[in-house]
């Protein structure tokens, strides 16, 4: 019952408003049927009957009207749930931890949040329909009681017979709809390993063939999934079809061996029972659909959860300022280890060490020496598991360890480039002035619109997103490996132009590389090993 939760949490029209609506056009459904029926009865259809014509131009405006404003009413309701509740998800996203979030899959996040809520939304109008059709057979029912109270209980005995025969199939319809999730999943992973991956591929004739096989399975498993889903559907919907010409039949050939002088009412039964066939069929074709629904609101719900287990404080939206910074950042006695399960996981330190305001720190040492993992714990990216930072000898408590963030720019390796300068109000004579001196002003511009194209060249990528960082202005800059992909030229504009120039600004520049002819440009060396600090050099002073 989920997604009836989220209904009534996140309402904006009134609920009350919506079940009289809803009740309203029922009603008036069941007596259009009996204004019908007694018009049918009517002696003389060369006289028009204006009292019941007048009774059935009237209900139908109620029907009419009632049936719109229960279908506008839902809609605004759903979607307003969905967009608060996407809003509310990704804004808890961006409020997250980044060390508890990278537990969350990715692919289930952009499932969950893009599918799963197209899905609701798809599903509205055959839920309200339903709801709608369930008043008009409770109406229909309370008419047939009037006409006949045996034929009545006999009906009811026949529809509950048949709800329970199809309720008892909602199980494996629920395990089919969380299986079919759990493939599509699969085929998402699947998929994004072929795209992101086809370079590696294209390189190993046997990476690919594995990769095709893994998809194909998950594919066939998707695909059986589906067609079991879709038989028991399939299988429903036949046995309901049956099941109404089983009712007409009971009312036929059953109840007038019950039932003295049933013949005069057989006629009207009928009828009811092929008036309510379309909403009996509406019903239970919104099964599986309030089934799906419900399975995606769930997921959403639980996502949700999680995500709050890695969120913030929710505040304003107004960006604090940053720590006061004029002397050094120090690490005492840091260590962080990434979460596991498992084996035990990476970790580093514990670290001692002093990043002086104005200075070079340049990070040295191998792959897998942990020089990423400490520059991301030393922007605040990830929570310490031992020790802590200060700034001026002021300790970075949770309490402003957003303003202490708010010092750092950084690239990182696994840096992202958005399509806009969100954060950066820059102008547009500034924005060009660093693209020409990041030598890419002939490949990308900028507009309203955001970069004229980021399919570029990692360097020309890396070369854009330093220029981002230079508009943003930080007193603290990260660079990870940032001239790795750099041509020989530009490798020495950063290192003997760039990074001197920053630091003639007051900036604090932090390094990592593997340039070893450059280091002597630093006024500090790190050197990392096994997630510790080996050595630190610091240039003597003049």
């Amino acid at each position: 019952m989920t997604l009836i939760s989220l209904l009534r949490r996140e309402a904006v029209v009134s609920r009350g408003d919506v079940l009289l609506a809803i009740l309203a056009s029922g009603a008036a459904n069941a007596v259009i049927l009996a204004v019908i029926n007694e018009a049918a009865r009517s002696v003389g259809y060369e006289t028009l009957n204006l009292r019941l014509l007048a009774i059935f131009v009237v209900v139908m405006v109620i029907y009419v009207i009632g049936l719109k404003y229960t279908f506008d009413a839902a809609t605004l309701t759903l979607e307003h749930m969905l967009a608060r509740l996407r809003v509310r998800i990704v804004r808890k996203i961006e409020r997250s931890e980044l060390g508890l979030l990278d537990q969350i899959d990715k692919a289930r996040l952009f499932q969950s949040l893009i599918r799963g809520t197209a899905l609701i939304s798809d599903q509205q109008g055959l839920l309200v329909a339903a709801a709608h059709s369930l008043v008009m057979v409770a109406c229909a029912a309370v008419y047939v009681m009037t006409l006949s109270f045996t034929a009545f209980l006999t009906i009811l005995v026949v529809v509950a017979a048949g709800i329970l025969t199809y309720l008892s199939r909602q199980r494996d319809m629920v395990r089919l709809i969380q299986r079919s999730s759990a493939e599509e999943l699969r085929l998402v992973w699947a998929t994004t390993d072929l795209i992101d991956g086809l370079k590696e591929i294209k390189l190993s004739r046997a990476r690919g063939r594995d990769v095709l096989a893994d998809l194909q399975i998950t594919a066939a498993s998707l695909r059986d999934a589906k067609i079991a889903t879709t038989n028991l559907y399939n299988n429903n919907a036949v046995f309901s079809q049956c099941f109404f010409y089983m009712l007409a039949a009971t009312i036929v050939f059953v109840l007038p061996r019950l039932v003295e002088d049933f013949a005069g009412t057989a006629p009207e039964l009928v009828a009811v029972v092929l008036f309510i066939i379309g909403p009996l069929s509406t019903i239970v074709s919104a099964a599986p659909a309030y089934t799906q629904a419900n399975q995606a609101a769930d997921t959403l719900v639980r996502l949700e959860a999680e995500i709050d287990r890695a969120t913030g404080d929710l505040g304003g939206d107004a960006a604090p300022e940053p720590l006061p910074f004029s002397k050094e950042i120090r690490c005492r006695r840091l260590e962080f280890r990434y979460p596991s399960d498992d084996a035990p996981s990476f970790s580093i330190g514990p670290i001692d060490l002093m990043i002086a305001h104005g200075k070079i720190t340049m990070m040295v040492g191998g792959n897998g020496s942990g020089k990423t993992t400490f520059l991301k714990v030393l922007a605040g990216l990830y929570a310490p598991t031992a020790g802590g930072l200060s700034v001026d000898d002021e300790p970075v408590s949770p309490r402003v360890l957003q303003n202490y963030r708010e010092l750092f720019g950084a690239i990182y390796t696994d840096f992202h480039l958005f399509r806009k300068l969100y954060g950066v109000p820059a102008e547009a004579g500034a924005i060009h002035a660093e693209f020409d001196r990041m030598d890419i002003a002939g490949k990308v511009a900028y507009g309203a619109d955001g970069f004229s194209t980021l399919d570029l060249s990692t360097g020309q990528r890396k070369r854009v997103a330093m220029a981002v960082s230079l508009l943003e202005d930080r007193p603290v800059l990260i660079f990870d490996e940032w001239a790795a992909e750099q041509d020989p030229d530009f490798r020495r504009f950063f290192y003997e132009r760039l990074l001197p120039e920053l630091r003639s600004r007051g900036k604090t520049l932090i390094v990592a590389t593997h340039d070893d002819r450059f280091f002597h440009l630093a006024d500090t060396v790190v050197t990392m090993e096994q997630g510790r600090i080996r050595s630190t050099r610091r240039k003597a002073k003049p």
